[in-house]
């Protein structure tokens, strides 16, 4: 009996701990939690952030809210839940899913009526303290751009043009271009590019032909608008697939951007998983294809790789003189955890391939020889790294930028050169007498010019928030350092074998100019204060840049530039009529912006000036004899200094219920900008006489100590680089823009500006006038008070109607825009100069009675009447057209039309009416493309 108690007992406690046991895993596997993950997009592609999302079954609810990847994580237990997605912006979606393992849950939402007012296909006034354009992705995707340059379109004044990829595009900030644009490239050169943080522009560029007159195919000079030393970035090399959004700066940036005088564009390029993207464009100049893929290889770290091409002809007729864009690139984005603290690094490699070529048409008739091959490679390397401070702390983020950009230049020309009789040239290198060489009368030459520019970008920034002073401040500090090199072999040629016999400079390497070095250090802060209803925001800023590495008798050795930046909003209280909101902004800023000058203007190449002293050639070929006086002429200028711009701006925001306007008054001051202008020099050689020598007893070349002599005095013209271009902007800037109309989809958006622009040399000018008496060159040159100047001045107008068709799933814009006068005017041009000087270069003041000399009359120069009348052109309107329609679930196609309508009335000049027939013929064009 007590042996079966005891057994009971066991048994008894055997089954309680089954029991137990079965219980608690029981209940463990019901509260058992699996990951599960939403990235959630539209149906384009994009990332939604703030997208709330509820997790519901019997017994288990759970919450969160999409981050700005579109991203979210959430531990839930195993279990059947109705999961609900829900935005403001999108259609609500709700699907039910059995979780019992970990998950990856991808959503589409499709766009609302709210949403579809936020759809901007034009660029967006920024409503910040800086004046500048916003452009997004669905305004580029319906303006269907070929390269930047058509980006330039939406901004205000900007006017649709047809794509010249055949030559550099130089961009233009509140100007309307000029005629003698060499004579003005700082305001081009003076736009700085930053593409993902990293500075695009280049100090170093050198490529320049050594035969600027080298006519391949068509009429022109091949390399005539072709060389973008002296301009900037050549915006046709940025292909625009990859760009996600756009901030054009027109008016006056932070502190942290520097060496830059008219503006500041801002590049961000497409970040983060996407679906596989590719896009086909044909229009009636050229062809492109693009194929690009966002991978998200962890939930923190993304990959993005794309690959694009274009091809474009002049002609589409001509096959032989086209240009050829290939880009490649590799984005990653990789985000670490510290706690709350976030580290963000980003690195880019990137591949561009830029080619400009022409060859002669075998069909011509002319010998295949000639042939122009302007070849630009471009690796780029970038690393940024940005730490953001979640935790409480002084610092809000800090970010270092690093890029280093690699250039393989080839400029390659080939000319067939064949002289009408004789030729003589000088192989000389140093100044002084030397004997010359008689080239073939017909041979090929081979030009080439080899640059390998690499520049390397460093900046490191942070920024900090506080309150003080009743007021929230938000601060900026950091540096940046630039460093640029060109270690190419530079101009290289035979000079046995010049391409042209004219040429006044010799073969010299590119690594012997010395690097480019940029130190700069900045602080700017921006002050909020919130006084009942008003807010007021005041920034203050100021940068120091310096030139390091410099020899000491350059001005810019050593030299400090301080640029102070200043910009105040007056937010007013914001109040209502008949119940619609009405708000009211003022903007008023000034700031100082300097450019620094590039290498090429600092170490131009030495100008050689070759006269020839005696010519033998008699029958006997052993007796050919050339003999010449070389000169070497240093024309550097150590007086060159960084170009000043000076911006005054005042902006008026107005707001009534969901109607936006805004106006931009504004006056830019640039009177140091960069230029070429030649100066006359007084060189002397020897004339030597041979009439005496008889050929018949010579057995060997003459002697020059033993010939009889004459000396000539002759000019010069030397060409130096000066700060002697001025360009004054004044205008006013204007937008404005309605809601989309719900009952007909369509949204307005009107654009334009008022520039006024004056072009005008500050330095007096040399000029020798093109006459001869008794056979001799007019031996005076006259001093003149200024070249020609240009002021243009008149108002463009933008209006776009754009309408949403959600049964055809279309998109339909049609843009009327034009000029509603346009002004050109020559400043008044002198006709006599105010001073002159002989070869004795002792200057003289030009009186009238110099007016009746015989030599001195000619220094007055021929100034029609025409040179100083203004052109006045009236109204104009060009009818463009762009449809885009999305056909099946992933494609989507487009087209262009633009000048679909064109009217140009007619203007008066000197008195005769004078009918315009400008180019009014359509371009048109279409694209596809498609994301899976």
């Amino acid at each position: 009996m007590h042996r079966g108690a005891n057994n009971r007992f066991k048994l008894t406690l055997v089954l309680s701990c089954l029991i137990i046991f079965l219980v608690t895993n029981l209940s463990y596997a019901q509260d058992k939690k699996v990951e599960v993950e939403f990235k959630i997009t539209d149906i384009e592609g994009s990332k939604i952030s703030d997208v709330a999302i509820s997790l519901q079954s019997l017994s288990h609810s759970y919450f969160g809210m999409t981050d700005d990847k579109g991203y979210l994580k959430l531990s839930v237990v195993a279990d059947d839940y109705l999961i609900s997605f829900f935005h403001l912006s999108y259609t609500a979606l709700e699907s039910n899913v059995n979780i019992t393992k970990a998950i990856l849950i991808r959503k589409e939402l499709k766009t609302s009526y709210n949403q579809l007012q936020e759809v901007i296909i034009t660029a967006e006034e920024g409503k910040g303290l800086s004046s500048k354009s916003v452009i997004n992705r669905k305004a580029m995707e319906h303006l269907q751009p070929s390269s930047f340059a058509d980006i330039m379109e939406l901004l205000p004044g900007g006017l649709s043009k047809d794509p010249n990829l055949n030559s550099a595009n130089r961009v233009l900030i509140r100007e309307f271009g000029n005629k003698e644009s060499s004579k003005y490239n700082t305001s081009s050169l003076g736009v700085q590019f930053v593409m993902d943080g990293n500075v695009m522009n280049s100090n170093v560029d050198l490529q320049n032909a050594i035969y600027n007159d080298q006519r391949v195919s068509g009429s022109g000079f091949v390399n005539a608008g072709r060389e973008t030393s002296s301009i900037g970035v050549d915006m046709r090399t940025i292909p625009t697939n990859d760009i996600e959004s756009i901030e054009i700066v027109r008016g006056i940036p932070g502190v942290s951007y520097g060496d830059l005088t008219s503006g500041l564009i801002l590049i961000n390029r497409k970040s983060g998983a996407t679906g596989l993207q590719g896009r086909i464009k044909a229009d009636g100049f050229s062809k492109s294809i693009y194929v690009g893929k966002g991978l998200s290889l962890t939930p923190s770290w993304d990959l993005n790789l794309s690959v694009d091409y274009l091809n474009a002809k002049t002609d589409p007729r001509n096959i032989y003189d086209n240009y050829n864009r290939f880009a490649f690139s590799a984005r990653s984005t990789k985000t670490f955890k510290f706690g709350v603290d976030e580290l963000v690094w980003k690195s880019f490699v990137d591949f561009n391939l830029n080619i400009d070529e022409s060859k002669v048409d075998p069909d011509s008739g002319y010998a295949l020889v000639d042939s122009y091959k302007n070849d630009k490679k471009l690796l780029a390397l970038s690393n940024n790294f940005e730490y953001k401070f979640r935790s409480s702390s002084f610092f809000n983020k800090v970010k270092l930028t690093t890029g280093i950009r690699k250039g393989f230049d080839n400029l390659s020309q080939r000319v067939f050169v064949q002289y009408s009789g004789p030729r003589a040239v000088s192989l000389a290198t140093e100044q002084g007498v030397n004997d010359g060489y008689f080239p073939e009368i017909s041979f090929i030459s081979d030009a080439k010019t080899e640059g390998r520019p690499i520049d390397i970008n460093t900046k490191l920034e942070a920024n900090a928030e506080f309150n003080a002073l009743k007021s929230k401040h938000s601060l900026e500090f950091g540096m940046d350092y630039k460093y640029a090199k060109n270690n190419g072999r530079g101009q290289i040629y035979d000079l046995l074998k010049p391409p042209s016999a004219s040429l006044t400079t010799r073969p010299r390497a590119y690594s012997d100019i010395p690097a480019y070095q940029n130190l700069a250090f900045f602080i700017g802060d921006k002050m909020l204060w919130n006084i009942d209803e008003h807010q007021i925001s005041f920034y203050a800023g100021i940068r120091a840049s310096t030139r390091i590495g410099m020899d000491k008798s350059y001005s810019l050795s050593d030299k400090l530039y301080i640029e102070p930046r200043f910009i105040g909003q007056w937010k007013l209280p914001r109040f209502d009529i008949i119940n619609i909101p009405i708000g009211v902004d003022v903007t008023v800023g000034y700031g100082e912006l300097y450019k620094q000058p590039t290498q090429g203007m600092l170490y131009p190449n030495l100008s050689y000036k070759d006269h020839q002293q005696l010519n033998f050639r008699p029958d006997n070929s052993a007796l050919h004899y050339v003999n010449f006086m070389t000169y070497v002429e240093d024309v550097t200028n150590r007086s060159l200094v960084a170009a000043k711009n000076t911006k005054k701006e005042i902006r008026l925001d107005l707001s009534v219920g969901k109607h936006e306007l805004f106006f931009t008054v504004f006056d830019e001051a640039m009177p140091t900008g960069f230029r070429s202008d030649g100066q006359y020099q007084v060189q002397t050689y020897n004339r030597y006489n041979t009439s005496g020598l008889n050929l018949e007893e010579m057995t060997e070349k003459p002697n020059i100590n033993d010939l009889p002599y004459t000396k000539k005095t002759t000019f010069t013209s030397l060409s130096y680089n000066t700060n002697g271009s001025s360009t004054a902007k004044r205008g006013i800037e204007f937008g404005y823009t309605t809601p989309r109309f719900k009952g007909i989809n369509t949204k307005f958006t009107l654009s334009g500006a008022y520039f006024k622009t004056i072009y005008q040399n500050n330095d007096m000018i040399q000029e020798r006038p093109n006459k001869s008496i008794n056979g001799q060159g007019i031996p005076y040159v006259g001093i003149y008070n200024s070249d020609y100047g240009y002021v243009y001045s008149g108002m463009n107008y933008n209006l776009i109607i754009d309408t949403y068709l959600p049964a055809l799933d279309m998109n339909i814009s049609g843009s009327f825009q034009g000029t509603i006068f346009k002004d050109e005017a020559r400043q008044h041009r002198e006709a006599a100069p105010l001073y002159y000087f002989g070869l004795d270069q002792v200057v003289h003041d030009f009186t009238k009675e110099d007016r009746k000399d015989m030599y001195k009359q000619w220094l007055v120069r021929d100034v029609s009447i025409t040179d100083n009348i203004a052109s006045h052109y009236n109204f104009d309107i060009r009818m463009n057209l762009k449809v885009t329609k999305k056909i099946f679930k992933d494609f989507k196609m487009s087209l262009f039309v633009n000048r679909l309508f064109s009217y140009y009335s007619p203007y008066t000049f000197n008195g005769l009416k004078v009918y315009r027939k400008n180019s009014s013929e359509p371009y048109f064009g279409m694209e596809l493309t498609y994301k899976f």
